[in-house]
C-alpha cells in the first residue's frame, strides 16, 4: 500500500475514532446530534441526483464523510437561505449579488496577464495551485498586489486564482459547508476542447461554452484538464442568496475566525501560492 493509500486509512480509522470518543464522553446529546446527522445527510446525499453504490460510499465513508457530519448545519442555511438551484447563472442572482460579483470579475480581468505570469512562474511541476486575495471574507496578503482583489464586498467573501497544469483533474469530491456558493470564472478558456469541463452530479459544463460557473460545491462535482495547456480560473465564494444575509454573513465571519488559520487543510491538495 503506497504513503497516499496508508495516509487516507489514517484519517478514516482517526475520524472513526474521535466520532466513538464524542459518543462515550457525551452519551445524550451525542445520541440527538448522531440522529440529526442521519436524517438530514440522507437528505444531503439525495440532493445529488446520484443513487449509485458508488456515490452512497463516497459520500458516507468516502470524501464525503465530513459533509455527511455537517448536513445538520447545511440543512439550517437551506432553511436561511432562498431556494437552492444548485447550478446558477449570473441571472438567477438577486441585482446586489451580481453587482459584486462583476466588480471582482472585472477586476480580476482587468489584470489577467498579470495574474497568469505570476502563477506560471511558480506552478513548476505542481499538479494543481492556488492563489488567494481574501478568503472567508479575510484579505491575505501576497507578492503580487492587487488591492482591489483584497477589498470587501457585501456579498463576495472568497476571492482566488486556481490554476491546473497540462491534463491534470481533481477525483469526485464533496465541499464541506453551504453558507456560499462557488463561482469560477475561466480567465483563458481553451478553444473548443470536450476534455475541459467541470461536472455537478450528472451535469458537465464546458468551458468553450461559457467562461462563468456558479454552483453549489456540497454537491459531487470535480474538475477536469484534460488539455495540453493550463487552466487559469477565478475562484470565488459568494454568500448565497437569502432574505437573511446578516445571519450568513455572521455566520461566515464566526467561521474564518475559528479556522483561519488552519484554511491550508481545506486546500491540501493544491500549491498554495503567496
Amino acid at each position: 500500500m503506497n504513503k497516499p493509500a496508508l495516509r487516507k486509512k489514517a484519517v478514516s480509522v482517526a475520524w472513526v475514532f474521535g466520532v466513538l470518543l464524542i459518543m462515550d464522553v457525551f452519551p445524550e446529546t451525542t445520541l440527538v446530534f448522531l440522529g440529526l446527522v442521519v436524517i438530514c445527510g440522507i437528505y444531503d446525499f439525495l440532493r445529488n441526483g446520484l443513487y449509485d453504490a458508488p456515490t452512497f460510499k463516497k459520500y458516507f465513508i468516502g470524501s464525503g464523510r465530513n459533509t455527511w457530519l455537517l448536513a445538520p448545519f447545511n440543512t439550517l442555511f437551506d432553511l436561511l437561505s432562498s431556494r437552492n438551484r444548485h447550478v446558477y447563472r449570473m441571472d438567477d442572482l438577486p441585482p446586489a449579488w451580481r453587482e459584486d460579483l462583476q466588480q471582482v470579475i472585472d477586476d480580476a480581468m482587468a489584470h489577467k496577464d498579470e495574474i497568469i505570469g505570476y502563477l506560471d512562474e511558480r506552478m513548476a511541476e505542481k499538479n494543481r495551485g492556488m492563489l488567494f486575495f481574501q478568503w472567508y471574507g479575510r484579505p491575505i496578503e501576497t507578492a503580487l498586489d492587487i488591492p482591489k482583489l483584497r477589498e470587501k464586498l457585501p456579498f463576495v467573501k472568497t476571492i482566488g486564482v486556481s490554476v491546473f497544469n497540462e491534463n491534470r483533474s481533481t477525483s469526485f469530491h464533496f465541499g464541506p459547508l453551504r453558507m456560499m456558493f462557488r463561482v469560477l470564472y475561466n480567465m483563458a478558456p481553451a478553444p473548443h476542447h470536450e476534455g475541459v469541463y467541470i461536472q455537478v452530479g450528472k451535469q458537465k459544463h464546458y468551458w468553450h461554452d461559457d467562461p462563468l460557473f456558479i454552483f453549489d460545491d456540497t454537491l459531487m462535482h470535480a474538475s477536469f484538464n484534460k488539455n495540453d495547456a493550463k487552466r487559469y480560473c477565478l475562484f470565488i465564494d459568494i454568500v448565497r442568496p437569502t432574505p437573511l444575509p446578516l445571519v450568513l454573513n455572521a455566520v461566515i465571519a464566526g467561521f474564518a475566525g475559528m479556522v483561519f488559520t488552519l484554511r491550508r487543510v481545506f486546500y491540501k491538495n493544491w500549491k498554495l501560492i503567496q
